[in-house]
């Protein structure tokens, strides 16, 4: 029997919408010609209840102009709810004539709201439909197609990647799986990967729903290129992928990038190993295109792999023991992570399966704070008792960690404020203490002990 009432008769399915939001476009020049050439300009919008939440009413403002037409477009989105048919009729209107085209109508059904009407284009009849999808907290998709058949062929003329936007208008994310991507480089050609990385795949990523956590060279792999994107959720993450690697950016420099590219399948498939225990928001926004100002901070990632999964006893033993003498020799944890056992849901991507791995993140404030906090840890008698206990039980292998330094555009970047200076001017008194003359920038034996031992 269906639940019809007011609560849950399709009242509500707008609701995801309301607030703050930036769009990119991806509109066809020329439509119902068997056109491929797709234009790509940016939007903000805002959607607000109405009628007691029996509608709402959205903007749509860009700097995009029709062609043919002086002035920058602007957009308006009508929605009205009909609780006896339970549909929506969905009414748009542009300043290019101030008038309300006749409404597409329909209804969500599993997630994915369909909605079609009778509309013109250039004078000819057409139907048109309304599809929104890949809907999660923060993000949505919606698509434009025009029929001149009845129904029985569409041709999509018009995308919507939308984002939500904070007050200081900046993206909200929401990062319940992440991909730790480890690249092996053809020689010499690691740079040239992230020149266009940071100016061709970061924006166009996050467009779709993707979230470009982290990029970052190997400190002590010259041909190594790692980095960390998140995703609301496995379902979202294949709709975000498709939209991504199947859209014009990608088909564009897809050859420019494989090219620097010996091996990308070295890929973990990961999830918070606890409530909150994801990366947090980025303290401050993203450096622009164009900026090559390497941030001083050194991040270490600590890959563990495990004799069983992680749930069953090794996150607890980790809080418990490795962290607080990580914290304790000045490393400031910033995350943990464990497998997720998912079934890849964009399988032209690989993943390595069948493992089971404990991954943590931690930040320092410069190389210098690196070493000085390493030599500190490693000198600490608990720590080798910790590893080797480890190494009998849960550990399969001894811990890979890898040395990473941020890239000019990465989300992870520096160890600002109080706390994280406070926490390098710790763990340098703490290793001048223990043993003066410490390793400055280059690993020595005492350093490689963490994963050695």
């Amino acid at each position: 029997m269906n639940d019809s009432t007011p609560a849950n008769d399709g009242r509500h399915d707008f609701d995801f919408f309301h607030g703050r939001w930036t769009i990119r476009n991806e509109r066809l020049r020329a439509r119902l010609v068997g056109s491929t050439d797709w234009e790509v300009f940016e939007a903000t919008q805002g959607c607000e209840p109405i009628l007691g939440g029996l509608g709402n009413v959205d903007d749509f403002v860009t700097d995009w102009g029709r062609p043919g037409r002086g002035e920058k477009f602007l957009g308006m989105t009508l929605r009205l709810f009909n609780p006896e048919t339970r549909q929506w009729s969905l009414y748009w209107a542009g300043n290019h004539d101030g008038v309300l085209e006749p409404p597409v109508v329909g209804a969500f059904k599993d997630g994915v709201g369909t909605f079609v009407g009778a509309a013109e284009h250039e004078g000819r009849p057409v139907l048109a439909k309304f599809t929104w999808d890949q809907i999660s907290a923060n993000a949505a998709h919606w698509h434009q197609a025009f029929s001149t058949d009845g129904g029985e062929t569409w041709e999509t003329n018009w995308h919507m990647w939308m984002r939500r936007i904070d007050e200081h208008g900046r993206l909200v994310h929401d990062d319940a799986v992440i991909e730790l991507r480890q690249y092996q480089m053809q020689p010499g050609r690691r740079d040239e990967l992230v020149e266009l990385f940071e100016r061709e795949f970061v924006e166009t990523q996050e467009a779709v729903g993707i979230h470009v956590i982290g990029q970052f060279r190997d400190l002590d792999e010259p041909d190594r290129y790692v980095w960390v994107r998140g995703f609301p959720g496995m379902r979202e993450r294949a709709a975000a992928l498709n939209s991504f690697y199947f859209g014009p950016v990608w088909q564009r420099h897809r050859d420019a990038a494989n090219a620097t590219l010996l091996d990308n399948d070295n890929v973990l498939l990961l999830k918070p190993a606890r409530a909150g225990s994801g990366f947090k928001p980025a303290a401050s926004a993203r450096a622009p295109v164009g900026a090559d100002t390497l941030p001083p901070s050194v991040y270490v990632a600590g890959i563990c792999s495990l004799n069983a999964p992680a749930e069953d006893g090794f996150d607890d033993l980790f809080e418990s023991a490795f962290a607080p003498l990580l914290r304790g020799s000045g490393a400031e944890l910033v995350a943990t992570y464990v497998t997720d056992a998912s079934e890849n849901t964009f399988p032209r991507l690989p993943v390595r399966e069948g493992e089971r791995v404990f991954v943590w993140f931690a930040r320092y404030a410069d190389e210098d704070h690196w070493a000085q906090a390493t030599r500190s840890l490693n000198l600490d008698p608990r720590w080798r008792e910790v590893l080797v206990d480890a190494m009998l039980g849960d550990l399969a292998a001894a811990p890979v960690l890898l040395r990473l330094g941020p890239s000019a555009r990465s989300e992870l970047a520096d160890a600002d404020g109080p706390q994280q200076a406070a926490a390098a001017a710790v763990a340098r008194a703490m290793a001048m203490a223990g043993a003066v003359g410490g390793p400055k920038h280059d690993r020595d034996s005492d350093a490689e002990l963490a994963v050695a031992s």
